[in-house]
């Protein structure tokens, strides 16, 4: 069985549990026996990120030690990517400081970009703001909490609350900012150039601040709506089938290509917009003048897309190596009053270390000793349970490196 080919099984098997079809099993931290789920869930939600278009200020250029990213968003000319361990990279312009991420900043889940600043969302449910602040886009709202989703426009941000309201702060010239009285029960938000979106958790959409080309006219009848995005002077909704619907932007308009079903996440940029299916790929259409638009050959893999002004990131699926080991480590630190926890996790160290200074021979080596210790401790300070389980893991990324 070759690298490849088992790694295709191993995401089959995270298909499986995150579909739901193998509930019963339980939690993996629980590490129930007869649960076949080998390399956990969190091993899949790390991924690389791929990014294409206008690249003058290094957006497009991706950082190398952004491999087990989570999740990612764009600005004007910048990028910004959440790695697993909460922290966050920036690259591309920084005119405006948009990628002086603040130091110690960690507990990230989430990232938004404007034209020159750059929103946080912590798992706290806080939000962080750097960058432009010339017209208030930066400055949070003093005693925000209880936030579960931010989006930036051109000069402007918006925070989505757990009650189901929106704040909004920044730039108001177009009343972008100023939420609509009585706006509550809200599920998404979405901020373009100089309007706003909102979805309400009855399916329709709600828009405010410029309508210049017709970016706030909700068509008649829009419902069903289950995610948002906004653009220069347009807006996009995916409905509930699985089919997109856009408007405004009278001057360049963007048909929905023909066809276009079975859609799971939408982005929009200045003049292109960006649609991601089921099946992992990317849709892109519009304007292409600097490549914006014209997805990667062989790009699958997908997870989540962003748009920026002129150029797009996707995040890609990825098990490697050194993701993987981290995901077990992190199971080995959940095994709570086990005495070799420990010795353990010095092991998995020694593997990562040893990845990190390319001695693949040496990773190996360690994961090895990790499973004789798995194996060893087996219903002594391990129950059978819990040693199998690790034993696999192991072995898996062991298989995964083409250990011999």
């Amino acid at each position: 069985m070759t690298s490849r080919s088992f790694a295709g099984q191993l995401l089959f098997r995270s298909r499986a549990v995150r579909d739901g079809r193998w509930k019963r099993c339980g939690s993996w931290r629980h590490l129930v026996l007869g649960c076949l789920l080998l390399l956990p869930v969190a091993g899949f939600a790390q991924g690389t990120v791929a990014a294409w278009g206008l690249g003058l200020d290094g957006q497009t250029t991706v950082p190398p030690d952004v491999d087990d990213a989570v999740a990612i968003g764009a600005g004007h000319l910048h990028s910004l990517v959440v790695r697993a361990d909460g922290t966050v990279a920036a690259f591309g312009a920084n005119a405006f400081g948009q990628r002086d991420v603040p130091l110690g900043l960690t507990g990230v889940t989430a990232v938004a970009g404007g034209l020159g600043h750059s929103l946080a969302l912590k798992s706290d449910g806080t939000v962080v703001a750097w960058g432009d602040n010339g017209s208030g886009q930066a400055t949070v709202p003093a005693g925000l909490t209880g936030v579960t989703a931010i989006a930036a426009g051109l000069l402007h941000s918006l925070a989505l609350k757990s009650d189901g309201t929106v704040v909004a702060w920044g730039s108001d010239g177009s009343g972008q900012a100023t939420v609509p009285p009585g706006l509550t029960g809200v599920t998404a938000i979405a901020a373009g150039r100089f309007h706003s979106l909102a979805l309400k958790s009855d399916g329709t959409v709600v828009g405010w601040g410029s309508n210049l080309d017709g970016e706030i006219d909700i068509p008649p009848g829009l419902s069903g709506v289950v995610a948002l995005a906004a653009g220069n002077v347009l807006s996009m909704a995916l409905r509930s089938d699985g089919t997109v619907v856009v408007w405004g932007d009278f001057d360049n308009p963007r048909p929905v290509p023909d066809g276009l079903a079975n859609v799971v996440a939408i982005a929009a940029g200045v003049f292109h917009c960006l649609a991601l299916r089921a099946d992992g790929t990317v849709v892109a259409w519009g304007f292409d003048s600097d490549g914006q638009a014209s997805i990667p050959a062989g790009l699958s893999g997908v997870s989540a897309i962003a748009a920026g002004s002129f150029h797009s990131l996707a995040l890609r699926r990825a098990l490697t190596p050194a993701s993987a080991i981290r995901a077990l480590r992190d199971d080995v630190a959940a095994l709570r009053g086990v005495v070799v926890r420990n010795a353990l996790q010095v092991k998995l160290n020694v593997a990562l270390a040893a990845l990190a200074a390319s001695k693949p021979q040496v990773a190996c080596q360690s994961l090895q000793s990790f499973r004789a210790l798995a194996a060893a401790q087996r219903n002594k300070h391990l129950t059978a349970a819990q040693a199998n389980y690790l034993m696999a893991q192991a072995a898996d990324i062991r298989l995964l490196m083409d250990c011999r």
